[in-house]
């Protein structure tokens, strides 16, 4: 069997003894010697395998000291998303599908949730916007930081996650969309999204926000 496959394998039988809590947080995992050992492969495949686990920060690696198992919060069992979404940047309307039935929700508990000072950022946000409105690439990062400020203000791990994972490649999708259509259309929603929170109105919020995920996926069908 090729490095590649065999680190792959050591790599899901490491997850498993870390995911059923075989291996828990703070513990150190034994050396890529015994590991190579006990699974019957060559160090360099269970050295890329340990590489690609602490990269996913599912372990940490001490100069000198082995190899610890992190505590795990829930974002962290998604940082395996990242590779696959990174390789599939062309599906661009999957994402928005995802969008669509994420993001109301996502409104509504940033209205019921978010501090006064998420709100102020909120608004910090949709007026650099504004002032970007000739600027796409500007613009585009306002959009996106406006949207994770939202997930931030739901003060759920997962979905501040899921919305990190999705920032990086959704970025040139949405800036090509805003230079064929214009940002009209997102200023506004935007601003009605913004105005829900405020007034801590989660249902308006969420139906603000499905509004704009619907046009987006619409404005992108009439391009395609």
């Amino acid at each position: 069997m090729k490095d590649g496959r065999t680190s792959d394998k050591v790599l899901e039988n490491i997850q498993e003894k870390i995911f059923t809590g075989e291996w828990k947080p703070g513990q150190k995992i034994m050396s890529e010697i015994k590991l190579s050992e006990e699974l019957n492969v060559s160090r360099v495949s269970v050295r890329e395998a340990i590489e690609k686990l602490a990269t996913l920060n599912i372990i940490t690696k001490k100069q000198g000291g082995g190899t610890f198992v992190n505590d795990l919060g829930p974002s962290v069992y998604l940082n395996s998303l990242l590779p696959m979404l990174i390789l599939d940047r062309d599906n661009y309307m999957d994402i928005l599908e995802f969008r669509l039935i994420t993001e109301p929700e996502t409104a509504r508990l940033c209205a019921e949730r978010a501090s006064e000072d998420l709100i102020k950022e909120l608004q910090f946000s949709y007026e650099k916007m504004k002032s970007y409105s000739n600027d796409m690439k500007k613009f585009t990062e306002e959009d996106l930081k406006f949207h994770t400020k939202i997930s931030e203000g739901t003060q759920n791990t997962l979905i501040i996650k899921v919305n990190e994972l999705l920032r990086n490649v959704l970025e040139y999708h949405q800036r090509t969309l805003y230079e064929s259509l214009g940002p009209e259309g997102g200023i506004h929603e935007h601003k009605f999204i913004l105005d829900a929170i405020k007034n801590k109105d989660s249902e308006l919020a969420a139906i603000y926000a499905r509004r704009h995920a619907e046009r987006t996926i619409s404005d992108l069908r009439k391009l395609k």
